[in-house]
């Protein structure tokens, strides 16, 4: 009978791992999906009689491509005929998950539990009133005749022994439970002890179905701690020991409390840092210094990561990437840093999103850097994109000579935009090819300035592909100064007529230029800024409230977000470090 429902919850989504620009097990929602339902973690063992929400018969889940009540990749409402089951998505791992009624069933539990309180006093009470009129305390106020019979071997039963006496150690467990299944999770408590205050029975402490122990502070006892521990003044072990059993059946520390009572993160393994001058400048390197730990990463148990070690540079230079961190290490968001050094002044540096750590100054050399106890958070929150999926799909080597080339897998459908500009507003982009001959298009409001050398040039291409795989986009420009390129993918766009304007523009030297402004068409638009401002790098280009940083090269372009912007005259207020000339572009996108 399929009476448990499950799906619509905040954590129900189906993902699956990605790679963008080398960072992989990205985590990005799954349309389309198929869900199996399961008795156990492994086996033959499909659930099948399975109900959507309505109650109509089905015997697997597909979540909806798209849907006006669930979002990309969200399960749907369904019904299982138990509450605690295994779920594989598209025949993956499979994980188990409760059912969305525990509120309700456990409001019965209590109304059982509640009726079995009173049902047990009222018992109790007849009890007492049946034996206050029979001769049995009399019997039991009465002197003992048998003293003698208090011992070890014989005795009265009005006197049974709670206590054992001394014994050796154990051969064998005093007791053993042995459920011939695992107990549902409405099975009865293995143990549990009430307590009664001011009237009303309340349970402390139980050993669920499966033996686990559970505390509760209740009122009327708030002070009361549910687990005390006592260590010992000179004690060295931990108070509390966390272990995880591997794949081999062994068991190893991954954290717990120490005798002084603080969180146990020593047992997280360093991971090395190998990627070291990744540019190939010749200038940095590990360090080969004796005393200083090596270069390593290491996150703690609240999602803090801990780096260590020294680099040893020939000299530093602003714009110089010294280091890429390894996957899992990147941060949340980017970090400006002030790194030591053997030489004394501190150089400032720029941890990014990508996991690259790049020198924001110049510093005469030779000198060691040290990480030694830099710490940030790990990256843990996707974005609020709302029925929207864009990403940032990676940026072309800044070059002065044509073509910068961007390498990059596709998927047939999505829309690509591609932000480009130049250090220059006399440089120019002549035209986007790719290897699998992709029309690329430039709006013809799409580029700034169109004459003059005033701002920064940018411009704006779009691209639907004809079919996935991987490609290589070249795109080619004129002029002297640096070129750059950035890429980023979107889904849920009008597969038809997907673009509803795109303006550009550009503005004189100032701290905070005059937004350039868009109006949507209608609701429900996906806005895309882009801004070039050199010699401002993308960490002193600050947007206003309301838009959302995407990746980019560090030297630029600027690339933001807004979704389901309003249908009126909208733009991005920048903010610069340095009053700059700058470029502008903007587009909206249609919603499918």
């Amino acid at each position: 009978m399929t009476q448990f429902h499950f799906g619509g919850g905040p954590a129900d989504w189906a993902t699956q791992a990605v790679t963008v620009s080398g960072t992989t097990l990205l985590a990005r929602f799954k349309p389309g999906a198929k869900l199996t339902c399961h008795w156990s973690q492994g086996g033959d063992d499909q659930i099948t009689d399975l109900a959507d929400a309505s109650g109509a018969p089905i015997t697997d889940v597909v979540i909806p491509e798209t849907s006006e009540v669930y979002g990309p990749g969200q399960w749907p409402r369904f019904r299982a005929p138990a509450p605690v089951i295994w779920v594989s998505v598209d025949g993956g791992p499979r994980f188990i998950v409760v059912t969305t009624d525990v509120p309700q069933l456990a409001a019965q539990a209590r109304e059982v539990a509640d009726a079995a309180v009173v049902a047990a006093q009222e018992a109790a009470s007849a009890a007492r009133e049946a034996a206050s009129n029979s001769a049995l305390p009399a019997h039991l106020e009465a002197p003992d005749p048998h003293p003698g019979y208090l011992d070890a071997a014989r005795g009265d039963v009005r006197y049974q022994q709670r206590w054992p006496e001394q014994m050796p150690p154990l051969t064998e467990p005093i007791e053993i439970l042995q459920f011939t299944s695992t107990p549902p999770y409405n099975a009865a408590n293995v143990r549990e002890t009430w307590v009664n205050h001011n009237g009303v029975w309340r349970m402390v402490r139980w050993s669920n179905e499966r033996n686990y122990d559970r505390y509760e502070v209740v009122e009327g006892a708030k002070w009361d701690s549910p687990i005390t521990i006592v260590m010992a003044y000179d004690a060295t072990g931990r108070a509390i020991l966390v272990q995880r059993r591997g794949v081999d059946n062994q068991r190893v520390n991954i954290g717990g409390i120490d005798a002084a009572g603080r969180p146990v993160t020593s047992d997280q393994t360093w991971v090395a840092i190998l990627d070291v001058d990744p540019d190939d400048t010749g200038d940095y390197a590990a360090s080969s210094t004796v005393g200083p730990a090596p270069l390593g990463a290491r996150w703690d148990t609240d999602d803090v990561v801990r780096l260590q070690g020294w680099v040893a540079c020939a000299g530093i230079t602003s714009g110089d990437t010294i280091l890429a961190l390894p996957t899992g290490f990147l941060p949340l968001s980017r970090r400006l840093l002030a790194l030591p050094t053997t030489t004394g002044p501190a150089v400032s540096c720029e941890l990014n999103v990508a996991g690259e750590l790049v020198a924001r100054a110049t510093v005469a050399g030779p000198l060691e850097l040290s990480l030694d106890d830099v710490t940030y958070a790990r990256v843990i929150a996707e974005q609020d994109t709302g029925g929207w999926e864009i990403s940032y799909a990676g940026s072309a080597t800044p070059g002065g000579t044509s073509p910068l080339t961007i390498t990059r897998t596709v998927t047939a459908g999505r829309f690509y935009v591609l932000a480009l500009a130049h250090t220059t507003a006399t440089g120019r982009f002549t035209g986007v090819t790719d290897s699998a001959s992709n029309a690329w298009a430039l709006d013809p409001g799409g580029w700034a300035p169109q004459s003059g050398g005033v701002g920064r040039q940018v411009a704006v291409y779009t691209c639907q592909p004809a079919a996935s795989g991987e490609i290589t986009i070249s795109i080619a420009f004129t002029g002297a100064g640096t070129a750059y390129a950035s890429l980023y993918e979107v889904d849920g766009h009008d597969p038809v007529a997907p673009i509803d304007d795109v303006v550009a523009d550009f503005r004189s030297s100032s701290l905070t230029p005059a937004p350039l402004l868009i109006t949507p068409s209608g609701p429900g638009r996906l806005l895309i800024g882009i801004c070039q401002a050199n010699n401002n790098t993308v960490s002193q280009m600050t947007p206003s409230a309301g838009w959302t940083m995407l990746g980019t090269h560090s030297a630029g372009p600027a690339v933001v977000y807004k979704v389901d912007a309003p249908v009126e005259a909208q733009g991005v207020a920048w903010e610069f470090g340095a009053a700059q000339g700058s470029g502008h572009a903007l587009i909206a996108i249609k919603p499918e």
